[in-house]
């Protein structure tokens, strides 16, 4: 899509002391071997036909320069990242005198109309009025001329630049971000909300003093489970054609068309930290003529991979947390204590200590995104 509307304006300028910044992280992108495919009803052929139709009509429109300034108060200075539906710029807030991360959706996009529904849940979590402080702020979200936007404070690299950078994590790395994921999604849960898209690129890190904390960003696939009477959600008893979330990351329940539901966020998690610590996952490269057929098949290979096989050569608590959360039934709440329990007994056994050390301290990544398109 990439929207660079910005005239005139010149390359983005450091401004977090020469880390790549992270915020390219909160526009929903499929990287490699990470697509996802959102609900839909496009299996249908009128369905399919008629969107189509709309997608010829979108792309001939062109989208009008981006205003300079947002809200009276913060000042575009240039693009960060882009992705499927919306582009993330650098900002300058006029009246605090720092730099914020400002999330643009154009109307006309082809998937537009997600970003006042991701603010939503922002709102659902706190951020809007700083009662959420291990979050970031959500400073204004609104619409300017054909544009919808959020204007948040600026985050550091993702786990996923750190990831790619280092190979693997330590287990000292992996433990101490895990329990602070682990925190995250308890909070989200307790909000009445499903992640549905757990991910390296979608958990940051924070910039300068906040360094050592872990950021959860981009409620682009979210989900309320809990109805307006504060009941779960049912199950439906219809299957599900795709997958939402993750592909490498989604959980077996979620491949199977069933709905998601919080041990779900959890399982996905699991799999993730155990990447984190392998570097790899069974079914990562898998070949295929066509990504549903490489869906069924990444499945397929999580299936007949035990959690034992998966978790074999790390602390068997990786492996529990996986089988506990495969366990929990659709509607059953998480024992999130049991887990960072288990979790911080690991870490104490090693002798670490909560020193804001991780394995990317003192390293480079590199220089910034620079005006950059992901897509």
């Amino acid at each position: 899509m990439g929207l660079s509307l910005l005239q005139g304006m010149g390359p983005l300028e450091a401004a977090t002391g020469g880390e790549i910044l992270g915020f390219a992280s909160i526009v929903n992108w499929p990287g490699e071997e990470e697509e996802y495919e959102e609900e839909t009803e496009e299996d249908d052929p009128e369905v399919r036909s008629l969107h189509n139709q709309e997608s010829s009509e979108v792309s001939s429109i062109h989208p009008p320069p981006l205003p300079r300034t947002v809200a009276g108060r913060f000042r575009l200075r240039g693009e960060i990242g882009s992705g499927s539906y919306s582009e993330v710029y650098m900002g300058e807030d006029g009246d605090a005198g720092d730099n914020v991360a400002i999330k643009v959706e154009w109307h006309h996009a082809e998937k537009g109309a997600k970003l006042l529904e991701e603010a939503k849940f922002y709102k659902s979590l706190g951020l809007h009025n700083g009662s959420a402080p291990q979050w970031p702020l959500i400073r204004w979200v609104g619409t300017e001329g054909e544009y919808d936007m959020m204007v948040m404070d600026l985050l550091g690299p993702s786990l996923d630049a750190y990831f790619k950078h280092c190979g693997s994590f330590s287990l000292k790395t992996t433990l101490t971000v895990a329990l602070q994921i682990i925190d995250r999604l308890e909070y989200v849960h307790s909000c009445g909300i499903l992640y549905r898209d757990i991910k390296p690129h979608n958990f940051l890190m924070g910039l300068g003093e906040h360094s050592s904390r872990v950021y959860i960003v981009d409620f682009g696939l979210a989900k309320r489970y809990i109805d307006k009477h504060g009941r779960h959600i049912a199950c439906s008893s219809k299957k599900r054609s795709g997958v939402t979330g993750t592909v490498r990351y989604s959980s077996i329940n979620v491949h199977e068309g069933v709905d998601a539901s919080r041990r779900d966020d959890l399982e996905a998690t699991g799999y993730m930290f155990v990447h984190f610590l392998r570097g790899d996952l069974p079914w990562l490269g898998l070949k295929a003529h066509s990504k549903k057929s490489k869906h069924k098949a990444i499945g397929r290979v999580k299936q007949q991979t035990s959690d034992e096989e998966l978790c074999k050569g790390y602390p068997d608590e990786f492996r529990e947390f996986i089988a506990y959360s495969k366990s929990l039934g659709y509607a059953d709440q998480p024992d999130y204590e049991y887990l960072r329990g288990m979790f911080r007994k690991l870490f104490e056994r090693q002798g670490f200590r909560f020193d804001g050390q991780f394995d990317w301290t003192g390293k480079t990544l590199g220089c910034m995104f620079r005006a950059c398109s992901i897509m």
